[in-house]
């Protein structure tokens, strides 16, 4: 896990995969998370469903398994998948699923520090329910900000405590050494592309 001085990222093993309806295989190369935290700035989600943001959006990333590495799918039109996923606060309750990962920030305050994980499971991290989603063919939301991401939102929300979601909110220092806020890019216009959902409607969603 590092911090690189935009958000914290953990790396992961390429034998965790995803594969798409449509048969595609992808192969996990990282994920991170946006937030909001300054003063004006509650929440620090980059999609929005139904114009509503959230507090935290997690981001899983895999490019396409037919090429060889990351760097070289990063490069073509249909080489990049993300998975993406909202946070709630719930009030009180802690997620311990992510005590561990909470509690390893103190160890990437500065920017560039690493520190390494262990006994994580990601899909712990995750929301319990992984099938029903948004999708649309869009583009990365940092620099290059290439149009070559099959974006996969899903339904399904990560509960956190507030106490979990202010840490995570401030431990974190960017290059300027200042508390790491608001990394995250604004909602961008739709330009003709469609939203698809493979759900009709998904009453668990504020459980």
């Amino acid at each position: 896990m590092i911090n690189n001085g935009h958000t914290v990222q953990i790396s992961l093993p390429p034998t965790m995969r995803m594969t798409a309806p449509d048969g595609t295989e992808y192969v996990a190369k990282q994920m991170h998370y946006h937030w909001g935290g300054a003063s004006s700035e509650v929440s620090g989600s980059e999609h929005t469903v139904d114009g509503i943001r959230h507090v935290i959006e997690i981001h899983v990333v895999h490019y396409n398994a037919k090429y060889e590495s990351y760097d070289i799918a990063k490069e073509v039109s249909d080489g990049l998948a993300v998975l993406a996923a909202f946070v709630e606060i719930q009030e009180y309750a802690e997620n311990t699923y992510y005590t561990n990962f909470i509690n390893h920030l103190a160890n990437v305050r500065y920017t560039g520090q690493i520190t390494t994980l262990r006994g994580l499971d990601i899909l712990d991290m995750l929301p319990r329910d992984l099938q029903h989603y948004y999708s649309y063919e869009g583009s990365l939301t940092t620099p290059p900000c290439t149009e070559n991401v099959h974006w996969f939102v899903l339904a399904d929300s990560v509960k956190l405590s507030r106490s979990q979601v202010w840490k995570l909110e401030n431990s974190l220092l960017n290059y300027q050494n200042e508390t790491l806020h608001n990394d995250y890019r604004r909602t961008q216009p739709l330009h003709h592309r469609v939203v698809e959902a493979n759900f009709r409607s998904f009453p668990n969603q504020r459980e």
